[in-house]
């Protein structure tokens, strides 16, 4: 019996070697180094290894970050990321000391709204005639709307749109930061603004152990956070409370804190799959009447009017002459049939559109005296929030262990460089998607303007090597603990 038993083990270890160990190590020490090497992005990882030698792969990335090397990286990584923080720093730091903008609006609150599922593409156009989004259109009037901004979240979703604005870092190539590393220290925007004297509070009416935010946002620094026991349920909408009384009732909640504040909402009517009751449908959708797009364009429309409601509120409240106002949205819509955007959009959409469409969220921001307003086409993503409202509080952010920039200057930045979860990125000229299968020839150079593949891909190279080391200095500090190394004297 025992001969038997050790004749199933030596078996079951032979097969899991050949099944796991030998084509991943293969891969690993010849064609796909650099993939490994740089272990940005599973889905890459996927298609190079197949379901068991993904699974394989992360068991031993589990067990070397975790055991085999006792949580202390290598020197050298911790000097190459110190030094990826220390360029953004500096760059800020050159901001604050040449902006004019710097700190012009020091002392005024800040209310930030995170949009669920909210993309750029609906704003601004109509469907028989009827604009998706009138309310969130007036508001651009008078206020900074920035057109070439995106979503940089991954497997995290909402609690990496979380993270990336709040705390200006990347998302996990898997899992949630929220969940796993919960207990680790971050420069939130919450806790460097109570360094400045504010308070700080969150907003959400559902269950607070959803993406352990009862933990994360204690870590984050949030005076209170208001989940769904804070709040009367007087209008029952999709996943919990509608975004109309959810907004009323949280700026009845502002209104009561001391001031200067910082408060940071997240909405939650536009969450997938986006069926709202009928009483609540406003919006004729025509063709797309029955369909999970036509729901999704009744769900922004309303929350586009409960946008509009909440700037009513605060103006009542009198609030929004206090306040730097901002909004973003958090992901895509995880509808993945293009055909309904293209009918919508009214053109076909070649890769380069498609890749825009999917990453491109909505950024606003309205400012106390209603100065700069206008559209501004420099791209941005989420991780350049928190430092925005830095600046213009006139709070220096050069010392943080963040990798955003200002994106609210006298200026705009010209080049910036928006980096994605796979690797990707965008800088205005260029787009850069990597390849999947890890063989660099297979990666894809877009010119930006026009969409179309450059024959050159080497215009690309620069930036995509400065994204793996966005990327992977975002991943040490994040994994490592390592947030307080990485702070500097600014």
């Amino acid at each position: 019996m025992v001969i038997r038993e050790l004749d199933c083990t030596a078996a079951v270890l032979e097969l899991g070697f050949a099944l796991v160990y030998a084509p991943v190590h293969k891969a690993r020490t010849t064609w796909a180094a650099d993939l490994f090497t740089g272990n940005w992005w599973n889905l890459s990882l996927y298609n190079v290894t197949g379901v068991l030698g993904f699974h394989g792969y992360d068991l031993y990335r589990y067990a070397d970050e975790h055991w085999m090397r006792g949580g202390t990286p290598a020197p050298a990584e911790v000097a190459e990321a110190k030094e990826v923080f220390r360029e953004r720093g500096d760059a800020r730091d050159q901001l604050d000391a040449t902006d004019p903008l710097f700190g012009r609006y020091k002392g005024s609150n800040v209310i930030l709204v995170q949009l669920e599922a909210f993309q750029s593409f609906v704003v601004g156009q109509r469907i028989g005639g009827q604009p998706v989004t009138p309310n969130i259109d007036k508001l651009k009037a008078d206020s900074l709307y920035f057109d070439n901004f995106y979503h940089q979240t991954a497997q995290g979703r909402t609690s990496d749109a979380d993270l990336a604005a709040n705390a200006s870092l990347q998302p996990l190539p898997s899992g949630s930061v929220f969940t796993r590393f919960a207990q680790h220290a971050y420069d939130s925007l919450a806790l460097t603004l109570k360094d400045g004297g504010y308070a700080a509070n969150a907003f959400h009416a559902y269950d607070g152990g959803f993406w352990n935010r009862n933990m994360m946002y204690d870590t984050l620094g949030y005076d209170e956070f208001y989940s769904k026991n804070a709040y009367a349920i007087d209008e029952p909408l999709g996943w919990s409370l509608g975004d109309k009384s959810f907004f009323k009732q949280s700026v009845r909640l502002m209104a009561a804190q001391p001031q200067p504040f910082y408060s940071f909402l997240i909405s939650l009517s536009s969450h997938h799959p986006y069926a709202l009751p009928a009483s609540v449908q406003t919006l004729d959708v025509g063709a797309f009447k029955g369909t999970m797009f036509g729901d999704y364009l009744e769900a922004v429309h309303y929350v586009d009017a409960a946008i509009g409601q909440l700037v009513g509120e605060l103006k009542a409240a009198g609030l929004w002459e206090r306040s730097i106002f901002m909004f973003y949205g958090d992901h895509d819509n995880s509808i993945d049939d293009w055909q309904p955007f293209e009918t919508f959009l009214g053109h076909r959409l070649n890769d380069a559109e498609r890749f825009r469409v999917l990453k491109g969220v909505p950024f606003l921001v309205h400012l106390p005296d209603g100065a700069r307003a206008g559209t501004y086409r420099q791209a941005g993503g989420q991780l350049d929030v928190a430092p925005t409202a830095l600046h213009l509080l006139g709070i220096p952010s050069g010392g943080k262990a963040m990798l955003g920039t200002p994106l609210v200057t006298a200026q705009p930045l010209a080049g910036k460089e928006v980096v994605f979860r796979s690797g990707a990125f965008i800088d205005g000229k260029v787009l850069y998607v990597p390849p999947e299968d890890g063989l660099p020839e297979h990666s894809r150079c877009y010119d930006f303007a026009s969409g179309g593949l450059l024959p050159d891909a080497s215009r690309c190279s620069p930036g995509a090597q400065d994204a793996v080391r966005e990327l992977q200095a975002s991943d040490l500090a994040v994994t490592r603990d390592l947030v307080p190394a990485m702070r500097r004297e600014p």
